[in-house]
């Protein structure tokens, strides 16, 4: 059984804000008539017949996984997801006070937007012309005067270090391909082209934009992932979920680089190294399995692979097209997460 937490705030005029969990929503309209536009980006038109009780509900779906990719396709059981991040496990007593600060920041920001999003309503009452500009008065204060400030020193062994790490975690973004894995399938192997495990992909992007809610002098870099984003200080591992911030140690983290033979059946990205082909459907010798007429030969193509866990609370998987990428982060890496 689970608890759903929803608050609504009435505006007035038809007009309401809905807060979630899943985030901020509104809806407008009166009796017979409204449309809601949810949190998750749909929207829900609703016609009904006051006093009867009948009505008619139609709904339209953000769709979310239009670039999602299944690699290889067969399958012998259900898929398992490779992702895990449970944010509210990241919350040690030695970040308490920075995360209850990027709390009341994140609670300040949000009140701007609601501020900001009853400009609708200024065509039927103009005092909400008044809220709306107090809301972007708002905003530009919580972004330019609240943010919390982190200022890091260097000596310039250990400064030199941090900005190259930064410099090649970013050259992820230089390879032709750069993918989350978020589900796994043990497969087939004869009609998978030997391989054991299949997985689901979704493009990934290293990032070095800065949460608005914090300030600092070093240049961030970090990870734009499908429902967070990881961001790699000097000192520890800032995750942001929505509006739910944790923080780890590099102690309690670990991080592995390599690379993996991976059998391509979608396009092969002009910078992967191809290690050689293998018959789709194979035989144990590697020699084609002449039962099946449309057989054909896939690449076999060397990515690079990083994993980044903790504990039972973090479990991100990455690939990229360019195995050299990773060859060159992995000494890097290990002396920035092994301090």
């Amino acid at each position: 059984m689970g608890f759903r937490s929803r608050k609504s705030i009435n505006l007035g005029g038809g007009f309401r804000v809905n807060v979630s969990k899943s985030g901020v929503g509104y809806s407008w309209g009166g009796k017979g008539y409204r449309v809601t536009k949810t949190a998750r980006g749909g929207t829900r038109t609703t016609f009904s017949i006051p006093g009867t009780g009948i009505s008619h509900v139609s709904e339209t779906r953000k769709n979310n996984e239009s670039n999602h990719t299944k690699n290889p396709n067969f399958y012998v059981e259900d898929g398992q997801s490779t992702e895990t991040i449970n944010v509210q496990d990241y919350q040690p007593a030695e970040y308490k006070d920075l995360l209850d600060n990027i709390k009341k920041v994140q609670n300040l920001n949000l009140l701007s937007i609601i501020l900001i999003c009853t400009l609708v309503l200024a065509a039927t009452m103009p005092v909400f012309i008044l809220t709306s500009i107090a809301g972007i008065v708002l905003k530009i204060y919580v972004h330019t005067k609240l943010a919390i400030t982190l200022d890091y020193t260097f000596d310039e062994e250990a400064k030199k270090s941090y900005s190259s790490l930064c410099e090649i975690w970013m050259s992820l973004n230089e390879n032709k391909k750069f993918w989350q894995t978020i589900s796994e399938n043990q497969l087939n192997q004869k009609i998978s082209g030997g391989a054991s495990r299949g997985v689901s992909r979704i493009p990934s992007k290293a990032i070095t934009k800065t949460p608005y809610f914090i300030k600092t002098n070093i240049k961030l870099f970090g990870l734009q992932l499908r429902k967070q984003k990881l961001f790699f200080l000097p000192d520890k591992l800032l995750v942001v979920s929505g509006r739910k911030v944790g923080a780890l140690n590099y102690s309690d983290i670990r991080m592995a680089l390599g690379t993996t033979n991976f059998v391509e059946t979608d396009p092969v990205p002009k910078d992967a190294h191809i290690l050689g082909n293998t018959w789709l459907k194979v035989n144990k010798n590697g020699s084609p399995d002449k039962r099946f007429k449309d057989n054909r030969q896939v690449p076999v193509c060397e990515y690079g692979a990083v994993q980044i866990e903790s504990g039972n609370a973090l479990h991100v998987e990455l690939l990229c097209s360019n195995s050299t990428t990773i060859k060159k982060m992995e000494n890097l890496a290990l002396k920035v997460f092994s301090k």
